[in-house]
This record gives structure tokens, C-alpha cells and sequence, in this order.
């Protein structure tokens, strides 16, 4: 069975764009992607990142939902441990009630940030997660009335608005115990591979293993983020990837700099050693669209996923939606 497509975009920032620059090509991309095969697409949150533009992946939600009819929009994800339960619950009941039936609340335990900005974002902290995401869940079971809030809880008489309808949740995850974690909660799983690479059999199984129904899920879904880029030829798709594997490549040596256009790219790569080069080139599947939309059907089967969100990166945004139109022909 093929896996389902979606799409992971963080607003990749290039030498030069502004944030305004990366956010119109993340608007452009689900414009022209919108009802051609792909079923969502995720957005991210980085805080004092150089690297991406968005850190407010409710805004940029809302902003979507009015460009696009069909591709359910979410977040991959919102970093819960930096926000209030509350007014998770209500951004997102809000943007349901905005686009219904189309948006999808991914949570992450982690912060998204480094130590003092994570600080600065004045959150309790990542050891808080399991008690906040109970909070969110209660909340939006009690605003949807599929389980109102009992006598005795410690959010009794403090509702959600609006009522009605709410969005989908999933759990992010780049380890097993977090995978288990999110199966004994009954949610939908994202396994992040781009961060935990080779990690997403194992965790996937363990998510079955532990998962448990709930209102969120009645039986175990798991999906799998990872980058691609298809190009009409194998030395095209080479060609395009370089900004991504320089970016990898500074990356590893703790730069977290912004992506660099082709040319400059060249002289990264040229600098690096084989085995540095061997490491961030393997951090992607990249290729013609037949041979990517093999390894990607194949790495699906392999791991268990159901679902596949494919992060792309390119220096121009055409070449990024020229990806994806291909992906999405080849694996019909």
C-alpha cells in the first residue's frame, strides 16, 4: 500500500530574503501544490533561527487557510512546553472554525530553541510536557462536547472558545520513548528522520506496540518527515541540493547559519571532508523523480509508515514546487 504525501515546509531563509521573502514562497508553494495530490501541509516553529522564518505556525496557518481549499493545514509542530495548554487549545479550535475539517495540531515536547531562548519564551519547560498535553487533550475533547470537563478536574469551569468542532492532534516524536509516549496517549505519531535519521523503524514499532485508543485515534497512524528533492535528472537534482547539503554541512560544526545560494554552496562542499560530505549527502533522498518516488515508496514499506511529509529544499522556490509536482506523479 502507497503511503499517503504531505508536505514539511519551515520557511527556508536564504542570504538575502527577508522573512516576508520566505513566507510568500511557502504561501506561493501550497497555492500551486493545493488539490495535486499532496493531503496536508505542516509548518514549522524555530525560534532565533538564521536558518528558517517561521516561528508562529498558527499565524501562518491562518494565513494558508485563506490561499488554499483542499491541503489540511498544521503545524510540525507547536512546541507545547513554550505556550499555555489554553491558548494552544484556543488558536487552534479558532483556525478550525476558520477552515473546518482541514487543520491539524502537531505538538513537540521540545522547545525549538536554544537554552536562553527557551528561557525568554518564559515556558515551564520540556519536563512539563506529559501534564500540559493532558491538559490540551482535555480541553479540546470538553470544547468539541465530545468529553466534557468532569466534576473535580482542575480545569473545571474554565472552557475553550470557540465550541465545536476540533482539529486534528498528532504527537511529534525523534525517539522511541517519545514514539511509546504518543501511543499510550492515543494520538497520531510524526517521526522526524531528518533529525533522528535511521531512527524511524524503531520507533514506529514501539508506537504500535504501546498504542492505546482514544478520542484522537482509534487505531495506531504513523507518518514519517523526511527531505526529498526530484529534478527531471539525477545531476539536476545534485545540482539543486547543494544550498541543503552546505546548510548540513555548517550545520554539524554548530552554524547555524542561512542557506547559501549554489555558488557559494560550491565552495562549502569543496572544503569538506569525505566523510562530512558522505554525511550530509545521505541526509536526503535526491535523485530523477522515478528512482526518489522507489526509494521513498520502499523507505515507507521498510519503516511501517503510513504517511510520508517530505521537506524540500531549494534555492528557488520553483525548483521546490517542480519537486514535489514530480514526487507526487511518480508514486500515483
Amino acid at each position: 500500500m502507497k503511503p499517503a504525501l504531505s508536505i514539511l515546509d519551515p520557511s527556508p531563509l536564504f542570504e538575502g530574503q527577508t522573512a516576508a521573502d520566505a513566507f510568500a514562497n511557502t504561501l506561493a508553494l501550497a497555492e500551486a501544490l493545493d488539490g495535486r495530490g499532496w493531503r496536508s501541509l505542516w509548518v514549522q516553529e524555530h525560534h532565533n533561527a538564521r536558518s528558517f522564518a517561521g516561528a508562529a505556525p498558527e499565524v501562518l496557518i491562518a494565513a494558508l487557510s485563506q490561499r488554499t481549499q483542499h491541503l489540511k493545514l498544521g503545524s510540525g509542530g507547536v512546541m507545547l512546553p513554550n505556550y499555555s495548554p489554553l491558548k494552544v487549545a484556543e488558536q487552534f479550535c479558532a483556525l478550525e472554525a476558520l477552515a473546518p475539517g482541514r487543520i491539524e495540531l502537531g505538538v513537540g515536547r521540545a522547545t525549538g530553541a536554544d537554552p536562553r531562548t527557551s528561557a525568554a519564551l518564559l515556558g515551564p519547560g520540556a519536563q512539563a510536557f506529559p501534564t500540559m498535553l493532558r491538559m490540551l487533550m482535555d480541553w479540546m475533547l470538553d470544547a468539541s462536547g465530545e468529553a466534557p470537563l468532569p466534576d473535580g478536574h482542575r480545569a473545571t469551569g474554565i472552557h475553550v472558545g470557540p465550541r465545536g468542532a476540533r482539529p486534528d492532534l498528532w504527537m511529534l516524536s525523534s525517539s522511541p520513548d517519545s514514539a511509546a509516549f504518543a501511543g499510550a496517549m492515543g494520538l497520531k505519531l510524526a517521526f522526524a528522520d531528518f533529525l533522528a535519521p535511521g531512527g524511524a523503524g524503531a520507533a514506529i514499532e514501539t508506537y504500535r506496540k504501546a498504542f492505546e485508543p482514544s478520542p484522537f485515534a482509534s487505531e495506531p497512524y504513523a507518518a514519517v518527515g523526511l527531505v526529498a528533492l526530484a529534478a527531471e535528472t539525477e545531476a539536476e537534482a545534485r545540482r539543486l541540493s547543494k544550498p541543503a547539503i552546505a546548510w548540513n554541512l555548517a550545520r554539524s560544526t554548530g552554524d547555524f547559519r542561512a542557506f547559501v545560494p549554489s555558488k557559494e554552496a560550491d565552495a562549502v562542499i569543496a572544503a569538506a571532508s569525505p566523510e562530512a560530505l558522505a554525511a550530509a549527502e545521505g541526509r536526503g533522498v535526491i535523485g530523477a523523480a522515478d528512482d526518489v518516488a522507489g526509494r521513498l515508496a520502499a523507505f515507507a514499506g521498510e519503516q511501517g509508515a503510513d504517511e510520508l511529509f517530505i521537506l524540500t529544499l531549494a534555492e528557488r522556490n520553483e525548483d521546490r514546487i517542480r519537486s514535489y509536482e514530480l514526487i507526487a506523479e511518480a508514486m500515483a
